[in-house]
């Protein structure tokens, strides 16, 4: 093949490319939506929000998407719709050359069920935001009840930055967010329970001892200490062995046995 053939490959294969990129250009503002696709970018065992939920979103702002010019769709107000779900944390909305609406969702993950004595029940997610319950069922994750009230209204709610939320509720989560940060405690502990005065007892899935915890002054020691002791006592000892764990006092744990 000659130099001069070559260099007419080259420039039809250039010329070619450049054609497609105008013609793109020029019809992508009469290109009609012709679908609407959600993609949850976790690999997640626990959703409490389902694809058909963001679609409802999406198609209660937009109608008629559906054989509507896609160039119609305000992308970052689409966004800030999605996301304003209590149960999303992040979304990314964009348009494909092929017609369809794309909606990545980053979702919340629970890490505590929120059981008060008025309202309704909610989760905690990992990063403090607060999040109605799902239809899709209920999280495996731990429950937190007794004598607290708070009454949620499904709406954007944090721990960090709202100044109505109760300290009951900060110390739950911040309880439940270091428990679930542990393997060995979060597959231990279940439940807990707010006393009527005011302190915390953790209930586990194993034995039938109670965790008396007190406050949750110096909560991570006291943690510290509990896993030490699951780890190292009842392994000898037994899970039945012992009624109590007291972990109120400073640098110890008080052990009840049951009477045999």
């Amino acid at each position: 093949m000659t130099i001069n053939k070559k260099k007419i490959l080259a420039f039809s294969g250039v010329f070619a490319t450049v054609l497609i990129i105008v013609l793109y250009i020029i019809f992508s503002d009469t290109t009609l939506c012709k679908a609407v696709e959600i993609e949850f970018v976790q690999n997640s065992n626990t959703y409490i929000i389902d694809k058909e939920d963001v679609k409802n979103i999406v198609f209660k702002e937009y109608k008629n998407l559906l054989g509507s010019p896609i160039s119609d769709v305000d992308l970052s107000h689409l966004e800030t719709l999605v996301e304003n779900h209590p149960s999303i944390k992040n979304a990314e909305v964009y348009k494909k050359i092929n017609g369809v609406l794309s909606v990545k969702i980053e979702h919340r993950i629970p890490i505590v069920r929120i059981i008060p004595e008025t309202g309704p029940n909610f989760y905690i997610d990992k990063d403090g935001a607060f999040i109605p319950l799902s239809n899709m069922g209920s999280a495996r994750v731990v429950a937190a009840n007794g004598n607290f009230k708070y009454i949620y209204n499904n709406s954007a709610i944090n721990i960090y930055d709202d100044t109505l939320v109760t300290k009951t509720l900060a110390d739950i989560y911040f309880l439940s967010k270091y428990i679930s940060d542990d393997s060995f405690l979060s597959a231990q502990i279940e439940q807990i329970y707010v006393t009527p005065t005011g302190e915390y007892e953790l209930i586990p899935k194993v034995g039938k001892h109670i965790v008396l915890l007190g406050d949750t002054y110096d909560y991570e020691n006291k943690l510290r200490y509990l896993k030490h002791l699951y780890l190292n006592v009842l392994k000898e000892e037994g899970w039945r062995t012992y009624k109590y764990f007291n972990l109120k006092y400073k640098g110890q744990i008080v052990c009840t046995k049951n009477k045999i």
